[in-house]
């Protein structure tokens, strides 16, 4: 089988004044072989937790503004001033998850990945099931090569929702990154069930495929991302696809 080194891995940003809606980016992960690794992006999942005791004075505007201001430095890439937002809030109220959550992910973009899991676990503590929350902790763990820890996270967050195919796409690559392709086209083909039009979770089971030596329904799963990614105008990434497909034409002749 191959083995995949991660380099980037993304995680969802989100605010108690976001909507909730999904986006899936195309990431590039190094690799050894013929594959590279593909985690979609998830941003702005409204979280509504009434678990969190929080004092009405303690909660101002200025705190969900500057959560606010946290979360735009964030998508500029100023993670830095970001980080810097988010301590201001959390100095103010010490239970704010919205800025756990997102200050782990800033941490996470500077590569503080002890910070970042801190956060997360911080923001598990105010709300267990906060689905989110797993998931970037096990996105963490993928990051740093702890397959197992991600594996449990995934799991923790599908018990919750059953149905989210972001976290189910990731535990494919955990399990992938663990030696286990057989486990991991299961957890693909789940996420496909759940998003017929999720190109990443195609993608990567055709590189689990590829890994199960059944080279043929990886092509047809490669060509399916190109498909979907194509009508996307996600080019990059169907060309990337079709480049999965033209190599093992080629070795296979």
């Amino acid at each position: 089988m191959f083995n995949y080194l991660h380099q980037v891995v993304r995680f969802p940003i989100f605010s108690s004044l976001d909507t909730c809606k999904k986006k899936n980016t195309l990431i590039n992960l190094s690799s050894l072989g013929l594959s590279l690794l593909v985690i979609s992006l998830v941003i702005g999942c409204k979280h509504q937790s009434s678990t969190v005791p929080i004092e009405s004075s303690v909660v101002t505007v200025d705190s969900v503004e500057m959560v606010q201001q946290g979360i735009e430095k964030t998508r500029q890439g100023n993670y830095e001033a970001a980080v810097d937002n988010f301590n201001q809030v959390l100095a103010q109220n010490p239970q704010d998850i919205n800025a756990y959550f997102n200050r782990g992910f800033a941490y996470s973009s500077l590569g503080q990945f002890e910070q970042a899991l801190a956060d997360f676990t911080q923001a598990l503590k105010l709300d267990p099931q906060m689905v989110q929350a797993y998931v970037n902790r096990g996105n963490v763990y993928l990051q740093l090569g702890e397959d197992e820890k991600a594996i449990a996270d995934y799991e923790k967050a599908l018990k919750i929702n059953p149905n989210d195919a972001f976290a189910q796409n990731n535990l494919g690559l955990a399990h992938l990154n663990s030696g286990s392709p057989d486990l991991a086209k299961i957890d693909f083909t789940q996420a496909v069930t759940i998003d017929p039009l999720y190109g990443e979770a195609y993608y990567n089971r055709g590189l689990a495929f590829i890994d199960l030596g059944e080279q043929e329904k990886a092509i047809a799963d490669f060509q399916k991302a190109a498909e979907i990614w194509e009508e996307m105008g996600e080019k990059t990434a169907s060309q990337a696809a079709l480049a999965e497909i033209n190599a093992l034409k080629k070795a296979s002749k």
